[in-house]
């Protein structure tokens, strides 16, 4: 019986592609798989069965080779400074006003419209329906935070090349208080259009200049508002020493001078205009007075820093 046993039948082996797990020492082939790779990750194949490539942006996280990215940090400097000052210097004033974001005080920048209402009622901003931009489309000063580097090359050009005029106190406030004692530093003139006198905005007209203590390099201060009601040059530096007694002594140190900061205030035409519109003759009259009250106000200063 053993004799006659069935023999066992033996199957044929499927024939497969032999597979390796190991990594070949090709470089071509890894190569070829890496053009693979970022083709498969550049392109989306739609219903249809067609690729559509993606976006660099949206598609790759990989970072973009070195020959597509302008060197612009080694351009000679001249060349950056060229472009810095196209991008950050303007013509005429830089309006700041204040805002209140997130129940934050911050300052940002204006326009004419809000400026030239609020120089012709004396009061708080009025909104135009169609506000006509002041500042040149390349105004840029978001370059500033693209990196360190960038941002100690241009701050001096930013704050030192422009002329910032503040809507009030609180926007001064706010200003200094944001770019802080270093920037405030660089800061070179200066243009006040607005001194509080309700209870809510006085009270902060003493601290805008405490703020402004770190502006011991200022060149130019353009009080372009009336400081006081009488429009007598003693009664104008007095109120301004009550408000303006830090930046004046900041100043006066950093100087090794007392009266270093008295030179630079400039007064206008506000100090003296004491009821709105005034008709030709007494703009003339106010021209001829504004030297005589202009030195008035600054004697009465130097004799109060005790000169």
């Amino acid at each position: 019986m053993d004799s006659q046993s069935t023999p066992r039948r033996v199957l044929p082996k499927r024939k497969r592609k032999e597979t390796s797990y190991f990594p070949t020492d090709s470089e071509a082939s890894d190569a070829e798989a890496e053009e693979i790779g970022d083709r498969d990750l550049g392109a989306e194949t739609t219903p249809q069965g067609k690729k559509v490539k993606l976006n660099a942006a949206a598609g790759s996280t990989k970072p973009l080779p070195k020959k597509k990215i302008f060197p612009f940090t080694s351009l000679p400097p001249e060349l950056k400074n060229k472009i810095y000052d196209y991008v950050l210097t303007c013509d005429h004033e830089v309006p700041i006003i204040w805002r209140l974001r997130q129940y934050r005080h911050t300052a940002a920048l204006g326009d004419t419209e809000t400026f030239q209402n609020f120089l012709r009622r004396g009061r708080y901003r009025l909104y135009s329906p169609a506000p006509k931009p002041i500042l040149k489309p390349s105004f840029g000063p978001n370059i500033l935070l693209l990196s360190r580097q960038m941002h100690a090359e241009t701050s001096p050009i930013l704050y030192g090349a422009n002329v910032f005029a503040f809507e009030d106190t609180r926007a001064l406030h706010a200003f200094c208080a944001n770019i802080g004692p270093k920037n405030c530093a660089l800061l070179q003139q200066l243009a006040l259009k607005h001194m509080g006198y309700s209870k809510g905005s006085k009270a902060l007209n003493n601290p805008a200049f405490a703020m402004l203590g770190s502006a011991v390099n200022l060149t130019r201060l353009a009080m372009d508002c009336s400081i006081h009601y009488s429009g007598r040059g003693e009664q104008i530096a007095r109120q301004f020493y009550r408000d303006g007694h830090h930046w004046l002594e900041a100043v006066a140190s950093n100087k090794r001078r007392r009266d270093a900061a008295v030179d630079i205030i400039e007064l206008g035409m506000q100090n003296i205009r004491l009821y709105g519109y005034t008709s030709s003759d007494e703009e003339a009259f106010n021209r001829e007075k504004m030297p005589e009250i202009t030195t008035s106000f600054r004697n009465e200063l130097r004799r109060m820093l005790k000169v």
